[in-house]
């Protein structure tokens, strides 16, 4: 699977609760970190194509599935900006988080997407977060991030199982990981701070 991954999105309604901030921080201390999101999803998956090593391979990727299930784990998504859609409400925000995440063509979502719209895109639920500005901040200041593209996302995960989803209009097949998302941080990519935070 090779490309940018394309996206049918529905949003859900939440609010968030004035402790999200220290509530992420407690379960994110508590996860083992991982510092590449590809390699960790490429050895869930697996890629067992050799006639002579298949059985041996597909032996190591159930051993790998076995080792993580029912363990949190926490990665740092760079360069994120696509995946949050930003939007002011008065003196409050909407932050709506796209929870498919493209780990080098294998992705990592938050379930499994079970269906794909007309055009063949996965649907997947949006993760909103709303939020109040804080005191004194302008519009223009609360976007910079946005408008510029320094957006990075912190989330804490529980792999479940691989899926894959045949694409409708061509060949291949759609793969990734699905997983139980526990907890979300965006962030400003500049300065590494917190922008808004939700614990599921």
């Amino acid at each position: 699977m090779r490309g940018s991954w394309a996206l049918a999105l529905v949003a859900l309604t939440f609010s968030t609760d004035a402790a999200a901030a220290a509530r992420f921080e407690a379960v994110a201390d508590s996860a083992q970190r991982v510092d590449a999101l590809e390699p960790f999803l490429a050895r869930y998956i697996g890629r067992c194509t050799d006639i002579y090593e298949r059985r041996t391979c597909e032996a190591n990727v159930q051993a790998v599935r076995r080792a993580v299930a029912g363990k949190t784990f926490t990665v740092r998504i760079p360069d994120a900006a696509p995946l949050v859609h930003a939007e002011l409400q008065g003196d409050g925000f909407l932050l709506l988080v796209t929870p498919f995440v493209d780990g080098g063509g294998v992705a990592l979502t938050q379930g499994a997407p079970a269906r794909q719209d007309a055009a063949g895109h996965p649907v997947v639920n949006l993760i909103p977060i709303r939020g109040r500005l804080p005191p004194g901040t302008m519009d223009m200041e609360f976007q910079s991030p946005f408008r510029t593209g320094a957006i990075e996302l912190e989330i804490v995960f529980q792999p479940v199982k691989a899926w894959r989803l045949p694409r409708k209009l061509e060949k291949g097949d759609y793969e990734g990981v699905a997983a139980r998302f526990i907890a979300v941080r965006v962030l400003d990519a500049r300065t590494g701070t917190e922008i808004a935070s939700r614990v599921l």
